[in-house]
């Protein structure tokens, strides 16, 4: 095999300069893992059929973990103009009496309201101002990939020009253009071209069901009485809920042996919408289309240089509101992870704990949003009413406790109080430094974080001092600048007894500490870590 060897230094001017990262697709994971990538300076190239943004919304929430990623990236105050914030999600029975209830109404420890119902097109388009604003990164859409082959510092991708093209496929004797990245991700959707080309299987959780979606703009407002759940209706199991300040969803279960084809009708959806006194009078239906959903994960994430994110890895019933939740976790995760390869400080095994570590938090989501799921899609009248009376006796399951991380890159010496906080999200509260008040992350910064309570003796050796400075770790010791201006990290750490917690720029505990001592060992359990990947001195 030939091999062609890359100059890492030299710009990305033209098809032919290498690049650090391509990313193939330019969703949202794709615009938040390029936005992650290009902000830490690296060199990407973006390769998207569509000629255009995809302008039409598909998920419809995002947490408070979501948020804080996009504050990361100078977006989340934009995108939260048009979200609506959800106090609450109901599972509802035919009769109308509430099954369960997803209590939605606290603040996230991320530091934003726990979730938030949005419009996914105004999501993208200010994750696409973030993105083309950065200088490193070029965005090439109505480009088409269709081969890519790696070699061995680098992967190679051809690709066809599909501008022309309203579905975004290549035309007959289109132009070809060749991209070079020292690696390539897959963030190409369900479909995903890359896991086709990699022959990489996608297992089969077990769900399998086919709703229609309906996307509507509001003329008047709508007083439902009965605005964001589920209706477990074995007539026609259904949802409703806000996208965002200005739309509204609904989704239909088809029944079975029902034709999708009916449903090409804009008048099937108002037939579906006349109960609730839905209208072409009152609303503007803006899209409407049939989806199959499914639950199931990618068997190998990794080949050689080659990695997939987001739906191109994982898919899951929309339930929980979780798919595209957990495919930008898939990018800040990956992100950091590329960051110290590219920068030399780790050898590429770094990246084979990635799977790993995603796949068992995303199987867990996924398990969880196909038991909502069955809640919502019974047909059969018999069970549905043994299911009414279960619950009116109060033999509710349990609500899902969300996941952590339980594996992975992280400080698995850890005992005690310590051992209870790693994998866990680290916890974002108003400070005050220099004069200015605001979200942690946006007064003092984001990445690599050593954060002692306020008070705690915050003590390293050089060594320590060394390691975090390699990786470009700040060290932040709370007390009168920055301020803790509400108590609350005084909180958090009274709760949690410890004097330290050490976070990854995906925000989950690496490692804590009960005394400055202890600090010192995380910082080591670091080096270590990094170490076993060969890092470079």
């Amino acid at each position: 095999m030939h091999e062609t060897t890359i100059d890492p230094t030299a710009p990305p001017g033209d098809t032919d300069a290498p690049y650090d990262v391509v990313l193939i697709g330019y969703g949202p994971v794709g615009q938040t893992l390029a936005a992650l990538l290009g902000q830490a300076g690296h060199r990407v190239a973006v390769l998207e059929r569509w000629p255009r943004l995809y302008g039409r919304a598909r998920a419809g929430h995002v947490d408070h973990e979501i948020m804080r990623i996009f504050q990361s990236l100078g977006v989340a105050e934009r995108v939260a103009r048009d979200m609506f914030r959800a106090t609450k999600y109901e599972f509802r029975n035919a009769a109308g009496e509430t099954l369960l209830t997803f209590d939605w109404d606290a603040e996230g420890i991320s530091g934003w309201p726990s979730d938030y119902f949005m419009y996914q097109p105004s999501v993208e388009d200010a994750l696409d101002a973030a993105v083309r604003a950065l200088p490193n990164v070029s965005v090439h859409q109505g480009w088409e990939a269709t081969e890519f082959t790696q070699h061995g510092d680098h992967v190679e991708v051809i690709v066809c020009e599909s501008a022309g093209s309203r579905t975004g496929n290549s035309l007959p004797g289109a132009r070809t253009r060749t991209f070079r990245g020292r690696y390539l991700v897959g963030v190409d959707g369900a479909n995903s071209f890359v896991r086709a080309r990699l022959g990489t299987a996608r297992s089969d959780v077990g769900f399998r069901e086919t709703w229609f979606v309906c996307d509507l703009e509001p003329k008047v407002p709508l007083h439902l009485g009965f605005d964001n759940g589920q209706v477990c209706d074995p007539a026609r199991p259904h949802c409703l809920f806000q996208l965002g300040t200005r739309h509204r969803r609904f989704e239909f279960a088809l029944l079975p042996g029902e034709d999708p084809g009916r449903f090409d009708d804009p008048w099937a959806a108002w037939e579906l919408l006349e109960p609730y006194g839905i209208t072409p009078v009152r609303a503007d239906l803006v899209r409407h289309a049939v989806y199959t959903f499914e639950a199931g994960l990618a068997e190998q994430w990794r080949s050689g240089r080659t990695l997939l994110a987001g739906d191109a890895a994982h898919v899951m019933p929309p339930f929980m509101g979780q798919g595209m939740c957990s495919g930008i976790r898939d990018a800040k995760a990956l992100a950091w992870r590329l960051d110290l390869v590219l920068r030399g400080l780790a050898a590429d095994t770094l990246l084979d704990g990635y799977q790993a570590e995603r796949a068992s938090h995303v199987e867990t989501l996924i398990r969880l949003s196909v038991e909502a799921g069955r809640v919502t899609c019974t047909f059969d009248p018999e069970i549905v009413a043994a299911r009414d009376e279960a619950f009116r006796r109060g033999q509710v399951p349990p609500l899902p406790v969300f996941p952590h991380l339980h594996g992975g890159f992280l400080d698995t010496a850890a005992e005690g109080k310590a051992a209870e906080v790693v994998g866990r999200l680290a916890p974002q509260g108003r400070v005050r430094s220099a004069g200015r008040t605001g979200r942690f992350d946006d007064v003092v910064g984001h990445g690599w974080t050593l954060l002692f309570a306020p008070g705690a003796a915050c003590e390293l050796t050089a060594p320590q001092v060394a390691v975090l400075d390699r990786i470009g770790a700040r060290m932040v010791a709370l007390g009168e600048d920055p301020a803790d201006v509400d108590g609350y990290y005084a909180d958090y750490f009274a709760r949690t007894g410890l004097a330290a917690i050490l976070y990854r720029p995906d925000f989950y505990v690496f490692g804590a500490a009960e005394d400055a001592a202890a600090a010192g060992r995380a910082v080591e359990a670091l080096g270590r870590a990094l170490a076993g990947t060969a890092v470079v001195p």
